[in-house]
């Protein structure tokens, strides 16, 4: 792919033309591929375990065929749907295996909404979920979670909800801030999704993240909770994903798509039961990439809000962080001075719907890695010459 090229024979990032953070990460995955030099610093997914799946794959195939590799159908792998039914403490039936949470999204979209309906979607948010609200036919309404702890306001949200609101989606943890959700919050808006008669869908691939397993879907039957393998165990590889809700409302997403998700790996799901049933090890994993990262971000964050360049403290769980930038409001331009002039890679706000903030990801959990980025980074926006 190639990309226009700077006076200073730079390419930019792409900023200019992506209307979108998926565009824009595409764009950023194959432009820094080629340079050693680069600081990226958008890994919102934990890396992903390689060793480990191989282990798992070699295990399941070197005696035979495993007997989790079994016919999908529309019903998912029966291990699979049986392992997340554990987790979340529901019947087998209350759950729909998918090929990811935006797959599970899309089949609550097409079971709830019709063309002219409306769906309220938090902001900051990541920009796929309004663009599926859309696709489906809908319009969108802003609900603010506004800073600094980004909570839901449950009497905000009442006054949103109009007689055409079908559908309320929020993310769990709040993707881009890292900001959890607690017992207590869902269940306020399981009362106020009781009384308006309109679902909460939360969207919880970073859920994992939360000690003691906080699921919207055992909360209260108000939820659909959508998750995956993607982000918290970095298993993007097997295309892994659900939709948890309760029996009455899994019968009508069942019946709107009959056939469920025809996309569903037969063979990347009977991987998919192996892995779940050696969630020991892939939950070390990742907390062992976080526990390496973890320190490091935090000293250069206290050094760079000491120093007057962000604002907001960084969440307690997670792989993200969502600080304002201080004295920018145009991010977007930020974000391309730090690319070309700095080899930083960094996702500016306005693609999560709120300037002047930037989402810093460590997922990577390499902390030399990050110990140099975040260097440059600091470094870098006491230099940017468009601050004000």
């Amino acid at each position: 792919m190639n990309f226009p090229r700077t006076a200073e024979g730079r390419e930019p990032l792409g900023h200019e033309a992506a209307d979108s953070y998926s565009r824009w990460i595409r764009t950023a995955m194959k432009t820094t591929e080629n340079w050693s030099e680069a600081a990226v610093l958008f890994d919102s997914t934990m890396r992903e375990p390689t060793d480990l799946l191989m282990d798992v794959v070699r295990d399941a195939f070197a005696g035979g065929v495993t007997d989790r590799y079994q016919s999908v159908f529309a019903e998912g792998n029966r291990f699979v749907v049986g392992h997340i039914a554990a987790r979340y403490g529901v019947a087998p039936e209350q759950v729909i295996g998918t090929t990811g949470a935006t797959s599970a999204l899309a089949l609550v979209l097409k079971a709830l909404v019709a063309p002219g309906d409306n769906v309220i979607i938090e902001r900051p948010r990541f920009d796929l979920l309004p663009m599926l609200a859309r696709d489906a036919g809908a319009t969108v309404t802003d609900l603010p979670r506004r800073a600094p702890d980004y909570q839901v306001d449950a009497a905000e949200l009442e006054a949103l909800i109009r007689p055409d609101t079908r559908l309320v989606i929020l993310t769990q943890l709040h993707n881009p801030t890292g900001a959890a959700l607690g017992a207590e919050a869902l269940k306020t808006l399981a009362a106020l999704a009781r009384k308006t008669g309109v679902p909460i869908l939360v969207d919880e691939v970073y859920a994992d993240f939360l000690d003691g397993g906080v699921y919207a879907a055992t909360a209260a039957p108000e939820f659909i909770s959508v998750g995956s393998l993607t982000k918290v165990q970095g298993l993007f590889a097997l295309k892994c994903g659900w939709a948890v809700a309760s029996p009455q409302m899994t019968a009508k997403i069942n019946a709107a798509t009959p056939q469920g998700d025809y996309g569903v790996s037969k063979l990347a799901h009977a991987v998919a039961a192996l892995v779940l049933e050696s969630r020991e090890a892939f939950d070390a994993h990742w907390r062992r990439l976080l526990a390496d990262a973890r320190p490091v971000v935090a000293e250069h964050v206290g050094r760079m809000l000491g120093d007057g360049l962000l604002e907001g403290d960084l969440p307690a769980q997670g792989c993200m962080y969502f600080p304002r930038v201080v004295g920018v409001d145009d991010t977007r331009a930020l974000a391309d001075w730090l690319w070309r002039k700095h080899r930083i890679v960094v996702p500016a706000g306005e693609f999560f719907g709120q300037p002047g903030h930037v989402r810093i990801g460590f997922g990577s959990g390499q902390p030399e890695a990050l110990d140099r980025g975040l260097s440059r980074l600091g470094k870098a926006l006491k230099a940017y010459p468009g601050r004000s």
